[in-house]
């Protein structure tokens, strides 16, 4: 690890500190100390009270949806501030912050860049303790926002006052809920299920994007959803930091374009990493990339080879894009514990198959994840053998449907019981058939199998799409996640097996 540190300094927002040093103690001399423990964010986490600046009853505006959403689902106080206005929402307005009748733990800013300085101003006097800044405009449009940025930041630590963005749709946090992004969701306490899984995400549209896609359609629950923005001071360490101490947050996803803080970062990565599910996401392999997320969050990334070294060796599992991510994020969340492993190399897997095609892809796919089929036991043969009918000898992959179609599901249940107490096998991929039998499929014994062996079980789909949600759900309340690829599944096998290793290594 100590090789790779020194060199991880390059990760930084150079935006920041124009064009010099591209090394993490400049940045560090030049912009300030920041709080790396996270122990601070509880004022944009749990704030008992909210001021919206830029507050409007006008629908379609930023400023209407984050104000009519904490009004709706905020349990505490919420003011909305708008100089232009009397009243939103049935709420009397104030002219700025220095007008409320107390003050805020947060201040939620979305007004045009140019009037932000200013309005950060007036916060620091009143005694604001946090600003949540969602307007763009600024280090990712230029020179000129670059430098209101950077005054934001001295205007806030002279009076010792947090930043979080700007460039961001904030946050969402399940227990107790706050949500705060610019786009209207009713009900959103309601739609939003608390849950397990952590989201920290640089691009404010793509947290929004999850929201709508994975975290409302049910596809996993989370704990708490971030968009950090331009990181002006709040940043991706200490939001991390955060998570890893959070009680609630029991994995972690993260997307990024750049890391502003090399060291810290991978330490704490490195010891999160070690007690909780750790998945990223990190963009700028390419040069042309690079610029791409410069000119999307102002953000300058590193070498690529320097950041997947580092990264690797701190323990994270890196994925190569969001549904990879998202998907990861379905698997940690429904078993956020290590699994325990039963051969000595921990990367030895079966499959049961109804295909024999799908059984011969899924080798060349696992294989592709350095993952290899386990050698079955005698006993574990001897018993499939009075599973499978006389003319076809077992092997792995378990084809089982000729079995089936003697015994029905008996067989597939018998199959499973075996191959999951085989000790050199260290986790299964199922690939069963939807169909309008899916009553008959036995979820609950594969689920009690799991709980009691603890051994990771990921499961492919298809056949008739009518039945794939039920499939689906049924499968996952069993802690099986269900892909309808294959290379997915094999990737979640990599991953989980990944984690239990590493979780061994931390033990010993």
């Amino acid at each position: 690890m100590e090789t790779a540190l020194p060199w991880i300094y390059s990760l930084v927002d150079r935006d920041m500190v124009g064009m010099g040093s591209p090394f993490g103690w400049e940045v560090e001399k030049m912009v300030g100390t920041r709080n790396t423990g996270g122990k601070g964010l509880d004022l944009f986490f749990r704030p008992r009270n909210i001021a919206v600046v830029g507050a409007t009853p006008t629908h379609g505006k930023g400023g209407y949806s984050i104000i009519a959403n904490l009004l709706e689902s905020f349990q505490g106080k919420v003011y909305p501030v708008n100089p232009r206005r009397e009243e939103v929402l049935g709420e009397k307005c104030y002219p700025s912050v220095a007008h409320l009748p107390e003050a805020v733990d947060l201040a939620i800013v979305f007004t045009p860049a140019k009037e932000v300085p200013g309005v950060v101003e007036d916060c620091a006097r009143a005694g604001v303790g946090a600003v949540l800044i969602e307007s763009g405009g600024f280090s990712e449009v230029g020179v000129e926002g670059a430098r209101m940025q950077r005054s934001i930041v001295d205007i806030a630590r002279a009076s010792g006052m947090r930043v979080w963005g700007p460039n961001c749709t904030g946050l969402v946090n399940t227990r107790p809920f706050l949500f705060t992004p610019f786009m209207r969701l009713p009900d959103a306490h309601v739609r939003i299920e608390p849950g397990n899984l952590g989201i920290i995400a640089q691009s404010g549209m793509m947290a929004a994007g999850f929201m709508v896609q994975y975290i409302i359609s049910g596809y996993f629950k989370t704990s708490k959803a971030c968009a950090i923005g331009n990181k002006s001071d709040v940043d991706e360490t200490e939001v991390l930091s955060y998570l890893s101490e959070d009680q609630d947050t029991q994995a972690i996803v993260m997307y990024l374009e750049s890391i502003v803080r090399g060291r810290e970062f991978l330490e704490v990565a490195r010891s999160t990493a070690r007690r909780k599910p750790l998945v990223i996401l990190k963009s700028g392999r390419s040069e042309q990339s690079a610029r791409a997320a410069m000119s999307h969050t102002g953000s300058m990334a590193g070498e690529e080879g320097v950041v997947e070294g580092a990264l690797r060796q701190a323990g994270l599992i890196r994925v190569e894009d969001f549904h990879q991510l998202m998907a990861l994020g379905k698997a940690f969340s429904l078993n956020p514990q290590p699994f325990r492993l039963t051969t000595p190399e921990g990367n030895r897997v079966a499959v049961i198959t109804v295909t024999g095609g799908g059984g011969v892809v899924s080798t060349d796919l696992l294989h592709d994840e350095n993952i290899l089929l386990g050698s079955l036991s005698s006993s574990t043969l001897k018993a499939l053998e009075e599973i499978f009918p006389p003319w076809m000898g077992p092997g792995n992959p378990v084809d089982i449907w000729p079995a089936m179609e003697q015994k029905g599901f008996s067989a597939w249940s018998e199959a499973f019981k075996v191959v999951m107490e085989d000790p050199g096998v260290d986790g299964i991929l199922t690939l069963p058939f939807s169909s309008r039998m899916v009553k008959e499929f036995p979820f609950q014994f594969m689920g009690e199998m799991v709980k009691q062996w603890r051994k990771p079980v990921v499961s492919w789909v298809f056949g008739d799409v009518r039945f794939f949600a039920e499939f689906t759900t049924e499968m996952e309340k069993a802690g099986i996640p269900v892909f309808t690829d294959l290379k997915t599944c094999a990737l979640t096998m990599s991953a989980y097996l990944h984690y239990a290793r590493m979780n061994m290594k931390a033990e010993k």
